[in-house]
């Protein structure tokens, strides 16, 4: 697991990641806010769940392991 603080740290991380994706969307993840990523053949790129504490994000998780991406099924979005 890897731990990043501080607000710049988080921004660098996130962008990072979006020049990868042709398409992305908010979701749900175990119940919480998350945004979910396709790479531009349709396979899941990332998914990225928000732990949200009194109207501050206070915790981001995400997920780039293909093998459990490979477990989720929503569709991609056209």
């Amino acid at each position: 697991m890897l731990v990043t603080l501080g607000a710049t740290e988080v921004a660098a991380g996130a962008r990072m990641f979006s020049g990868r994706v042709a398409r992305h969307r908010p979701v749900l993840v175990n119940g919480i806010p998350g945004h979910m990523s396709w790479r531009p053949d349709g396979t899941p790129h990332s998914v990225i769940a928000f732990i949200v504490a009194e109207g501050r994000i206070t915790g981001i998780h995400i997920v780039v392991d293909p093998a459990k991406l490979a477990s989720i099924h929503p569709s991609a979005p056209s």
